[in-house]
């Protein structure tokens, strides 16, 4: 029998602190046979359909999720697909994406913020609190939840062009995390004097100077894929960048997910400084490697360190769908068919 769960039966099921923990042995499984997962693909650029599939033994679990952006702006359209390895029969679908069950539940997916938030803890100063938030949507309040999984925050600076959504957002996330965050008018200002920067925005234009950076601190950034291409493969629209050349040169340890997907999808903030020779591929590591030892994270407290959530992984992906389909049966939830 197949599980088929909705939306609302797998959503909050999984919490941060579970999600950060199976991604992690999922990527520290990956280090050892990087077979486990295959490349994000766009199989139709029109309604932007990516498909993400991985294997993860510590579950027993194969599987798929694939989404659809569609013509409603910010939707994602979703489903996850999850086999039984040993037995290769369908154990579970789930509709939608898989949401946090935290303060924030319900604003957005659970895969992104929580691999963030592992990557955060190997490269972070452990006595990081304060923490800067560029971009005030849906995963700024993901990702800022997740980050007080990993470390004890004591506040936040949140910019964002509208002052309306920064104050909203602080508001929101001051009663959530009970923390104070506060609103302010540049981006220079989020990111000065704090000891982690979130990036959570999507622009063509650089909204972190390298300048503005302090030794010690660490940054993530959320970007990945280009906007659609033409029918010749070339960006319609110029790569998406959040990060300056700057930046980039002064970033200690560079920590993506997937070098590969980079190169595929001509990922602004590493395929542009390496064509001007500010980057060299030998710099640029994998997620996957920290986790699994195979580099080392943070050595030097004045280090910066530089994390870029380039693109999905189904390794993370798969993880989530198994672990809340197994969470689910034993709750009861969803149908059998």
């Amino acid at each position: 029998m197949t599980l088929l769960l909705r939306p609302e039966e797998h959503a909050g099921l999984v919490s941060f602190a579970e999600a950060i923990d199976v991604i992690e042995r999922a990527y520290q499984a990956l280090a050892k046979d990087p077979s486990l997962d295959l490349l994000r693909q766009i199989a139709n650029e029109k309604i932007r359909l990516s498909i993400h599939m991985a294997s993860n033994p510590l579950l027993n679990a194969a599987g798929l999720m694939a989404h659809s952006r569609g013509r409603t702006p910010g939707r994602h359209h979703a489903a996850s697909l999850v086999f039984n390895i040993e037995t290769c029969a369908l154990d579970a679908i789930l509709l939608d994406q898989i949401l946090c069950g935290d303060p924030v539940q319900g604003v957005t997916d659970l895969r992104t913020a929580a691999t963030s938030a592992v990557a955060t803890k190997y490269l972070a100063r452990a006595d990081a609190k304060t923490v800067g938030v560029i971009g005030s949507g849906r995963q700024a309040q993901s990702h800022l939840a997740a980050l007080a999984v990993v470390r004890s925050m004591k506040s936040a600076k949140v910019y964002s062009r509208s002052p309306a959504n920064r104050e909203s957002f602080a508001q929101k996330m001051s009663a959530a995390l009970k923390i104070e965050v506060e609103p302010v008018a540049s981006s220079e200002e989020a990111a000065r004097g704090v000891d982690v920067i979130l990036l959570m925005t999507d622009t063509s234009e650089p909204v972190l100077l390298g300048e503005w950076l302090a030794p010690g601190q660490h940054v993530t950034s959320v970007m990945g894929g280009n906007t659609p291409r033409d029918s010749q493969g070339r960006p319609l629209k110029p790569p998406r960048r959040d990060l300056d050349d700057e930046a980039i040169r002064r970033s200690d340890i560079i920590v993506i997910n997937s070098r590969a997907q980079a190169k595929q999808d001509l990922q602004g903030d590493i395929i542009i400084p390496i064509e001007r020779g500010v980057l060299g591929w030998e710099r640029v590591r994998e997620l996957s490697e920290l986790v699994g030892g195979k580099i080392h994270g943070r050595s030097d407290e004045r280090q910066i360190t530089l994390y870029k959530n380039n693109g999905a992984q189904g390794v993370a992906d798969v993880a989530l769908a198994a672990l809340a389909a197994k969470k689910a049966r034993k709750q009861g939830l969803g149908t059998e068919v």
